[in-house]
């Protein structure tokens, strides 16, 4: 084992779940070495504000009420409450103390969770080490979720002191799952020009992506097509379980003492729902319903709530179906690819002229769905997907389920602080631009957004978009979109001043030419920090009024990396990081 020094970095991921919260690290200097908990791997993402204060994960007293799935609060625009009067988010969004926001909540939370993870670092390495290492936090978010709610995760992990004297970064689960799966599965499956679609089967969201291997050593993937996802995680199946107790048993499922309830559903979480596979031996289900007298109507015997296989499926399927849409939809996008088609920025496979011929014939195969997250362990879910998802041409997909897939997402992201980026390419998930002004076009133009320069004296129509990043396209990280914008200040005093503007956004396939279109919202207000520039940078132009006006051109720099949206803009070569992003949350 490698000598542990200072000099060397800790680099640490944090998988916070819906259900259940991990964590993993690893040290620059035996980075062959990821790390975890090894009394559990992940605790309960729950917490508590009763008389003997802040309480979390399994140290929440058993009668002591619980807040649970506060995640999914941060991005409410993606989890709809209107059919889930009793479920443990609703109760949440009830409980939450006045005074705190949801923002808040994750943030308590998470300060335990940083708490925990400095003293479980000080008894792995000792107190000075981690003083004096840098510590790099890799945080994991949902991809499907708005940049609102990845902006507002990275917020609250701030305030919990994950940014603290330390590095914080975020990366989508999905692209965490595919770093860590793809290095497992890698000397027996992988071969360059694969294509592996990656279902990331969480508590609270279900994330499928594809990738195409570009290079084995290192490994490097593209995105090949649009990932898409939704909310039909594992937690649902945890609302339709206590929906059929509800019908069975009626107010007396309220009436039951809150550790009889949780204890209840956890046995359908840990047991019931991870070991349900379908099989004909599996008749009968039981878990034990504390406080409820035996019901033979209700299902209740000897203590026991009773459930059967049709049951079962009922709870299952309308979930499992959703799951299997959003893989089969990303297997019939991936199979529109010709299998010839650039993979990175225009660069192709290395194969010779008449293999292209021939593969200019034919269209991209997936080669194998890889499933990760605890959902994703599901037997029944796999048999499922194994049984349903067809190529085109009607042949099944390999179904891998990786060792540890439910820590896969964690082990990725200490993966990628180690490595550093193995996606080269990503495909954006919608169109951003900015509202503008253009020379106005009679009949083109309305009428009601006209206006003369004042200026240039020039006619002009405002609320016009700007396009400068498509729905679709291959980004790749390391080299920035540029946008240019011009400032025109009228006087020397006001160069100081900042320079706000609305960043908009349309995920409809054709984005419309006006910012004041239903499909265009705003994605963040931007300020840049013009004081920064040098006054020599602004060029004196004299405007038709014969008043002086002062001209800036710049170029505003959007880097769309794993899970954010990073601002920069450039003055004449120099790139400055003055920009302030506010997010509009819901």
């Amino acid at each position: 084992m490698a000598q542990i020094t200072g000099y060397n970095s800790i680099k640490i991921g944090i998988d916070f779940g819906t259900t259940y919260s991990g964590i993993a690290w690893a040290h620059t200097s035996t980075p062959e070495e990821i790390n975890r908990n090894r009394t559990s791997a992940k605790a309960p993402s729950e917490i508590s504000y009763g008389p003997s204060g802040v309480k979390w994960g399994f140290g929440i007293p058993s009668r002591e009420p619980r807040l649970a799935w506060f995640k999914l609060l941060l991005d409410p625009s993606k989890y709809s409450l209107d059919n889930a009067t009793n479920s443990p988010l609703t109760k949440t969004k009830q409980m939450i103390p006045i005074g705190k926001r949801p923002v808040n909540v994750v943030a308590d939370y998470l300060s335990e969770l940083h708490k925990h993870t400095i003293d479980h670092l000080v008894k792995a390495l000792g107190k000075e080490v981690v003083e004096v290492s840098p510590l790099d936090f890799i945080l994991t978010v949902p991809a499907v979720w708005s940049d609102a709610a990845k902006n507002l995760t990275l917020q609250a992990a701030e305030l919990a002191g994950f940014g603290r004297k330390s590095s914080l970064r975020l990366i989508s689960e999905p692209e965490a799952a595919a770093v860590s799966c793809l290095r497992d599965i890698e000397p027996n499956h992988l071969q360059v020009g694969d294509t592996f679609v990656v279902a990331d089967c969480g508590g609270g969201t279900v994330d499928v992506i594809s990738y195409t291997i570009t290079k084995k050593s290192p490994l490097e993937v593209v995105e090949c097509v649009k990932g898409t996802g939704g909310m039909c995680g594992s937690t649902v199946l945890n609302e339709r379980f206590e929906d059929l107790v509800r019908r069975r048993i009626g107010n007396r499922f309220d009436k039951m003492k809150p550790e009889g309830r949780i204890h209840m559903m956890k046995q359908f979480n840990d047991i019931l729902k991870p070991g349900f596979t379908d099989s004909e031996d599996e008749d009968i289900f039981t878990c034990s319903i504390p406080g409820v007298a035996d019901d033979a109507d209700a299902g209740i015997e000897d203590g026991f709530f009773v459930i059967d296989r049709e049951d079962m499926r009922k709870i299952f399927d309308p979930v499992v179906q959703k799951v299997i849409q959003l893989v089969q939809q990303q297997v019939k996008e991936v199979e529109k690819l010709p299998a010839n088609a650039p993979l990175s920025g225009g660069e192709w496979l290395h194969i010779d002229t008449l293999s292209r011929i021939i593969l200019s014939r034919q269209t991209r195969q997936v080669k194998a769905l890889v499933l990760v997250g605890g959902f994703g362990e599901s037997e029944y879910l796999r048999c499922r997907l194994e049984a349903e998802i067809r190529t085109k041409d009607g042949k099944k997909i390999i179904i891998l389920q990786p060792p540890n897939a439910w820590t896969a997402v964690v082990r990725g992201a200490v993966i990628r602080g180690l490595e550093g980026e193995m996606v080269l390419t990503r495909m954006v998930t919608k169109h951003y631009g900015i509202e503008c002004d253009e020379p106005f076009i009679e009949g083109l133009h309305p009428k009601r957004d006209a206006y003369t320069d004042p200026f240039t004296g020039e006619d002009m129509c405002g609320r016009r978009m700007r396009w400068f990043i498509h729905r679709g396209q291959s980004v790749r990280e390391s080299d920035p979109i540029r946008s240019t914008f011009i400032v025109d200040k009228g006087s020397i005093e006001e160069l100081d001043n900042k320079f706000n503007f609305a960043l908009l956004a349309s995920e409809s396939v054709s984005p419309s030419d006006t910012s004041s279109s239903p499909d265009v919202y705003t994605v963040c207000d931007l300020e840049v920090d013009l004081s920064k520039v040098p006054k020599d940078k602004f060029k004196k132009k004299i405007a038709i009024n014969g008043q002086p006006v002062y001209r800036l051109t710049f170029d505003l720099l959007i880097s769309i990396q794993s899970a954010t949206l990073v601002f920069e803009f450039d003055v004449d070569g120099k790139v400055y990081n003055d920009v302030k992003a506010c997010y509009n949350y819901l």
